[in-house]
């Protein structure tokens, strides 16, 4: 992931200075590889774009912004496919080219770039022969972009600080925002403004479905509501699976391949971080379930077998439960920290460390590090108001609940079984990969069974369509980029 900060002021109006710095500052801790300024002048406005980088594709590590004629790119996205790129090539680069060539009296030329991408991102962009400034993040909100709106400034930042005058909100993911900075262009059609900047009208291009003709077409439907034909009464049955129709298993296939292809996509071009080329790149947030065991399954496809995958599996001590169970018994290792205490022994430890032995049957020749990292409550205390400022503006319990199990994974500090002893081990690998969102999107909780038994098909379609687990997506990436620094990481959530 890369830091995105702007401002747009009147040339007389400059940003506070302390405030800038600040968040500077913070945006550095996303792209630890290089960052730079790019300022301009236009029509009595102040623009400033500054960028982070976080450099892990292509051969050659590109500064950002990317200036080009005039015209300024802050990117923080990956370009998995959609637009013509090479695994080698720099997609900043790339997207930076493609923007350079559109139309700049046919705004639909430049949306057109955006709706072809597929991949999440967020970014800033400066048109110079229109005099447009251009902002947004993609479909689904993968990557964080919030903006702080006063009477005289407008700024635009990856992550901010909470307790400050400024006041930030995300950037609502529904659709590619646009800012006339030259009085003497006429929009081509009336809009209702969404909000002004120093009394300039901000226009918002939203992403639609392309049965409505939009100027900005969803890459994807939003859901595929048709209803399947399936004998409802085999799903009950545990001891037969049911026998699928050619179409259904086509479904099954074309499924297993795009999940495969998203893996690779994500895995099989890493940078390594140095000349030792044993160290892992790839570790999966490991939990045992089914969604992350099958994206290490398929990882492991993708890399070569003299580099090993880490798990990276956390478990919280819990004061209150672990009380309760030495009012009923008394444990041995009550007062030990050791990873054979029953203290860290979570449902999720119990699963991951079984589902593990499961992928050393299925890949015996890949060495797999099941991470340990267990969180001492004192220690969960001590970090958890740097966790609710790196969660900001989200604030919810769950918000929390999440971020502090993604924030101490992705540190990736823990303890791996060697020949039956316990060592200290760090994690450096490059890219986390994370299921997070598979039970939303696939029904995979209890309730979805339940909507299904009651309401049939009908009732799950529109179950799973009113599930949101985006803001949960923003939370983990803005909780993993306190750890770039040391880890040099970015995640990915499949």
């Amino acid at each position: 992931m890369c830091g995105i900060l702007f401002s747009l002021t009147t040339s007389d109006n400059a940003p506070n200075i302390e405030q800038w710095e600040t968040l500077k500052k913070i945006n550095i801790k996303r792209g630890p590889d290089s960052q730079q300024t790019q300022t301009i002048e236009v029509s009595n406005h102040l623009l400033q774009f500054y960028s982070t980088v976080l450099h892990l594709r292509g051969h050659n590590n590109v500064p950002q912004p990317v200036y080009e004629n005039g015209n300024i790119l802050c990117w923080n996205g990956e370009i998995f496919d959609g637009l013509s790129i090479s695994l080698e090539e720099n997609d900043t680069s790339a997207l930076m080219q493609r923007l350079t060539t559109v139309d700049p009296n046919d705004p639909t030329t430049l949306l057109d770039v955006f709706s072809q991408i597929e991949g999440p991102f967020a970014f800033v962009y400066w048109q110079e022969q229109s005099k447009r400034l251009w902002f947004g993040r993609d479909c689904l909100g993968r990557r964080s972009l919030l903006w702080c709106r006063n009477e005289d400034s407008f700024l635009l930042s990856s992550t901010a600080k909470p307790n400050e005058p400024l006041e930030w909100q995300e950037v609502p993911a529904n659709g590619i925002y646009s800012i006339q900075l030259n009085n003497d262009t006429t929009f081509s059609e009336p809009f209702e403004p969404i909000f002004k900047v120093n009394q300039i009208p901000v226009q918002l291009y939203p992403w639609l479905q392309k049965e409505e003709k939009p100027k900005l077409p969803l890459p994807f439907p939003r859901l595929n509501p048709e209803v399947p034909e399936l004998d409802t009464e085999l799903l009950d049955s545990h001891d037969q699976l049911p026998e699928l129709d050619e179409r259904v298993q086509q479904a099954i296939h074309d499924f297993t391949n795009i999940l495969d292809d998203a893996v690779k996509r994500r895995t099989a071009d890493i940078l390594f971080i140095d000349s030792i080329h044993s160290r892992p790149r790839v570790a999966v947030l490991f939990s045992g379930g089914l969604d992350c065991i099958c994206l290490a399954a398929l990882a492991h496809r993708h890399l070569p077998l003299s580099e090993p995958i880490d798990l990276l599996n956390v478990a919280f001590e819990n004061p209150r439960a672990q009380n309760a169970k030495q009012q009923k018994q008394k444990s041995e290792n009550s007062n030990s920290n050791n990873n054979n205490t029953t203290v860290y022994n979570t449902p999720d430890r119990i699963t991951g460390r079984n589902s593990v032995q499961e992928l050393r049957k299925i890949a015996p020749e890949r060495t797999w590090h099941f991470v340990e990292i267990n969180v001492p409550y004192s220690e969960a205390m001590t970090y958890r108001n740097h966790i609710i400022d790196l969660m900001y503006p989200l604030d919810t319990v769950m918000d929390l609940s999440i971020a502090m199990a993604l924030w101490f994974a992705s540190r990736g500090k823990g303890e791996i079984d060697v020949n039956g002893a316990y060592e200290s081990y760090e994690s450096h690998a490059r890219v986390l990969i994370s299921g997070l969102g598979a039970d939303e999107q696939l029904g995979g909780y209890s309730r979805h069974r339940e909507a299904f038994r009651h309401g049939g098909w009908e009732r799950l379609i529109s179950e799973v369509n009113n599930d949101h687990f985006f803001s949960n997506m923003i939370c983990a990436e803005t909780c993993y980029q306190m750890n770039i620094d040391t880890t040099r990481c970015r995640s990915d959530i499949l």
